[in-house]
């Protein structure tokens, strides 16, 4: 049995494997709310929302994600195959989280010069646009895809810069 405070996080993109090994926890945005996953949680197929991923690693420290959509899996029992996790010839099992994102930027990755230009930005094509971010059309009203784009513009400027820590209004 694999140590039972750790389980095998992968976080997965279309381009690449971001990060995959061993966490104590993890905590993200669902469908259904925030959520944070230990080793043992109860097997689970979700939504990934627009928000900022912690990864609680064992040895301590955490590392941080800007994510932009996607789903989750959580899987027991199965075989881990992080840090030689074979002892004595057996396969050591346990807790599997996966992560499959649209979009995702490791904290230490995002420009945050960049993010906050693009923050400013979708913010100045919002004004321009006279919407405002949240509102909701009236009954009958079409939403207007211009603003629709960049209040999501806006979201994932604000997300990267969660992620990264950065302040949003520095």
């Amino acid at each position: 049995m694999a140590d039972d405070a750790h389980f095998q996080i992968n976080l997965v993109t279309p381009e690449r494997i971001l990060l995959s090994g061993m966490a104590s926890e993890v905590i993200l945005r669902t469908g259904e709310g925030d959520i944070t996953f230990l080793a043992g949680h109860t097997p689970l197929v979700g939504t990934v929302q627009p928000g900022v991923v912690r990864v609680v690693r064992p040895e301590g420290g955490d590392l941080r994600a800007s994510v932009h959509g996607g789903f989750t899996q959580v899987e027991q029992d199965v075989v881990l195959n992080a840090a030689g996790d074979v002892r004595d010839g057996e396969a050591t099992t346990g807790t599997r989280v996966t992560l499959l994102i649209s979009v995702a930027e490791l904290a230490e990755e995002i420009d945050v010069d960049r993010a906050r230009a693009a923050k400013e930005a979708a913010e100045v094509r919002i004004g321009e646009l006279g919407g405002a971010a949240g509102r909701t059309p009236t009954e009958g009203e079409e939403p207007d895809a211009d603003l629709l784009e960049a209040e999501a513009a806006l979201r994932r400027a604000e997300v990267r810069l969660e992620a990264s820590e950065a302040p949003a209004n520095a």
